[in-house]
């Protein structure tokens, strides 16, 4: 009989690919397009990566049953971590003069010990209210916020998936 871990492993690859390439796509916009991450900014990515690495561990795991549930809620947090980011700083895009510029937060996202060790993928320097080339149609607040919702929303359906296969399983 086959493992039944193996079959959520594509899935948990899936989960950590794709927040990995948008992160990828959010490096090319800064290096390359010169478009410097805010401090929402820094923490949206800080969550994207922090759902790949769950991600990447339960890949790695292949946990099975309430195990693999329980990796599905701990992704359903970090989406909803960077969801409510994401919110802040769509809202902010749309009311620039509540921006949060140079702020208290800025300095504490720049002294973390992560902006020290990956600057170049955690030093906040860019106004989070200041509006960069849409890409199809949306800004790259609203593209975190529809990742982060799709992602949140995966990870629940799976997680759902997950627990009554287990409760069907333990009943058997």
């Amino acid at each position: 009989m086959k493992n039944s871990g193996s079959r959520t492993r594509p899935i948990f690859a899936g989960f950590a690919l794709i927040p990995l390439a948008l992160l990828g796509g959010a490096l090319v916009l800064q290096h390359f397009k010169g478009q410097a991450p805010c401090p929402l900014c820094v923490l949206q990515r800080a969550s994207f990566l922090l759902f790949a690495l769950i991600a990447l561990v339960a890949a790695i795991r292949q946990p099975q049953g309430r195990g693999a549930a329980g990796y599905f809620a701990a992704l359903a947090l970090a989406a909803l971590a960077g969801l409510g980011v994401a919110i802040r700083h769509v809202w902010v895009l749309y009311h620039p003069k509540f921006g949060c510029g140079i702020d208290v937060l800025e300095q504490l996202i720049n002294d973390l010990p992560t902006s020290r060790l990956l600057p170049w993928l955690f030093h906040a320097s860019g106004e989070c209210a200041a509006p960069h080339e849409p890409i199809l149609g949306l800004q790259l607040p609203e593209w975190s916020l529809v990742w982060f919702s799709l992602l949140f929303l995966a990870a629940i359906f799976f997680a759902f998936k997950s627990s009554s296969a287990a409760r069907a399983g333990a009943m058997a």
